[in-house]
């Protein structure tokens, strides 16, 4: 039986992925992150997508990038989809304001 690992409850925000950004050209506030050890996903392609850049574990996370659900994203999907705005707070609060919760 293959051994279990489990994150380290001390470190929350332990970020274990080296990712590829890329950016939709139709949609350039969507990207998608996928590790340097996973394939591309199918649907990443010239014509609809462009390499934003390479994202390391250490350098600073892009707006709304979320690293919890960007592990749940890589183990599910291979791949995190997250919505990169600026103002990524004034979004959850009119979300908040239009659903009554996020």
């Amino acid at each position: 039986m293959a051994p279990v690992h489990h994150m380290d409850p001390a470190q929350p925000d332990q970020r274990e992925y080296a990712y590829n950004l890329f950016r939709s050209k139709r949609l350039p506030e969507i990207i998608c992150a996928v590790p340097e050890d996973r394939p591309v996903p199918g649907f990443i392609d010239a014509e609809l997508w462009t390499f934003e850049q390479p994202l390391r574990p250490s350098d600073a996370r892009p707006p709304c990038f979320h690293e919890s659900a960007a592990q749940t994203g890589v183990r599910f999907n291979g791949f995190y989809l997250f919505y990169a705005l600026a103002a990524c707070p004034v979004v959850r609060s009119a979300l908040e304001i239009v659903t009554g919760s996020v």
